[in-house]
């Protein structure tokens, strides 16, 4: 799902429309993907390079908590701006990462 988080944050990046519906056109559309980008990008590679290449516990229980986190936040500021996509998307991301948290423990 990190790897997923990271190219669906490149593809909105390149293409805003995919994340979120045009408005005004322009640097206005570019706004919430570089956001998202932002902080998706980084976390993503995070997650995916701890959890797969780190055996130390800890530290992945601990990445893969902030990154449930992260996706409940996107879930809510999808249902909030009603981009369900956008909400079940991050949803089915942040059951992935509890479901390992989970498995983890």
């Amino acid at each position: 799902m990190a790897a997923a988080s990271v190219i669906a944050a490149a593809a909105a990046l390149l293409r805003p429309g995919l994340l979120a519906p045009s408005g005004t056109g322009g640097d206005a559309d570019r706004f919430y993907p570089a956001m998202y980008a932002a902080r998706a990008v980084p976390l993503g590679v995070v997650v995916a390079c701890v959890v797969w290449l780190t055996p130390v516990y800890p530290l992945t229980q601990l990445v893969l908590a902030v990154a449930a986190l992260a996706q409940l936040g996107d879930v809510v500021i999808g249902i909030v701006r009603r981009q369900l996509g956008m909400a079940g998307g991050a949803l089915v991301a942040a059951a992935c990462h509890l479901t390992g948290l989970t498995v983890l423990q």
